[in-house]
């Protein structure tokens, strides 16, 4: 299996500031999405999202979305490609979507957001 091509692309950040005091337990929601685009290219969209409940106060809600496409060789097989973008993929993609995490919430004068390392099979598919 080899991955000819992959490009990465911010598809939706969303921030809203719910200016709370104290100190908060995050409640993270991880997705997955994975829509083929023909024989031989897949696109895989993680999602990060965090919301103030009145269950769970969080000072921000945040939503954020990165896709990565990845064109595979033609001797690539569907069941090769497809175990690939379960979790391998996952983590190629993840460290960029913590990093723009972090840069958007310290851009917005917030105490910039950390994700800590997680496994990739955390993301859930829909």
């Amino acid at each position: 299996m080899k991955v000819l091509n992959t490009v990465i692309q911010v598809k939706k950040v969303s921030v809203i500031n719910n200016d709370l005091k104290g100190n908060f337990q995050m409640a993270p929601i991880y997705t997955k999405q994975i829509e083929k685009v023909d024989s031989h290219t897949y696109i895989l969209t993680l999602n990060f999202a965090t919301m103030n409940t009145p269950e769970k106060p969080f000072p921000v809600d945040l939503n954020v979305s990165l896709s990565g496409t990845f064109t595979f060789d033609n001797e690539t097989t569907e069941t090769h490609m497809e175990n690939f973008l379960q979790i391998p993929a996952v983590q190629v993609l993840f460290p960029h979507l913590r990093s723009l995490i972090s840069s958007v919430t310290a851009s917005c004068y917030l105490q910039p957001l950390l994700l800590p390392l997680v496994d990739a099979r955390i993301f859930v598919n829909i």
